[in-house]
């Protein structure tokens, strides 16, 4: 995180670049609206409230993203499943712990740009490195078995949502 002094300066918003692509749409998708949510936080005229109201979004949101992810995993025996599902909890548990500090205190612009910080570099590098890997084997087994990866994507997603697994569903805009 730039630190100068004991402040924590300020950095620009995300932009979704093509190196985050994975080619599957679906996932593309969440993505995207993840790093809406993570700009979200950085917002200057973000207030206390919204900062907690966005954090447990932004936790539901990838509980769910991570739970559809492991699903897929799992449906097409992905030989890393064990080590991927292991990042994601190791994440989860580090994410909560935000939440530690989101309910001890009033949020501040502070905690968002931490959270940002912590959100941001963690997702970004896990795109680029875990989930690269994994989409390539996706695509890869879903051909060797004349299957549409982004069309069973879909049905997980549905299957998720319908469950009642996640409270929110994020809205297109």
């Amino acid at each position: 995180m730039p630190i100068e002094g004991d402040k924590i300066m300020d950095h620009g918003k995300i932009e979704w670049k093509n190196d985050l692509d994975t080619g599957i749409e679906i996932i593309d998708r969440q993505h995207q609206e993840f790093i809406g949510l993570v700009n979200k936080l950085l917002d200057n005229s973000i207030k206390s409230e919204e900062i907690t109201d966005t954090f447990f979004f932004l936790k539901d949101y990838i509980n769910a993203h991570f739970s559809i992810e492991e699903t897929a995993m799992m449906a097409y025996g992905y030989p890393n499943y064990a080590t991927h599902k292991g990042v994601h909890d190791s994440f989860r548990e580090e994410f909560n712990g935000m939440e530690l500090s989101i309910r001890a205190k009033s949020p501040t612009r502070e905690i968002a740009i931490k959270l940002n910080y912590l959100v941001v570099n963690w997702f970004m590098s896990h795109i680029k490195a875990e989930d690269d890997n994994l989409y390539r084997f996706l695509e890869a087994r879903a051909s060797d078995k004349n299957e549409v990866l982004s069309d069973n994507l879909n049905i997980i997603e549905r299957n998720f949502f319908k469950e009642g697994a996640w409270r929110y569903k994020v809205h297109q805009d």
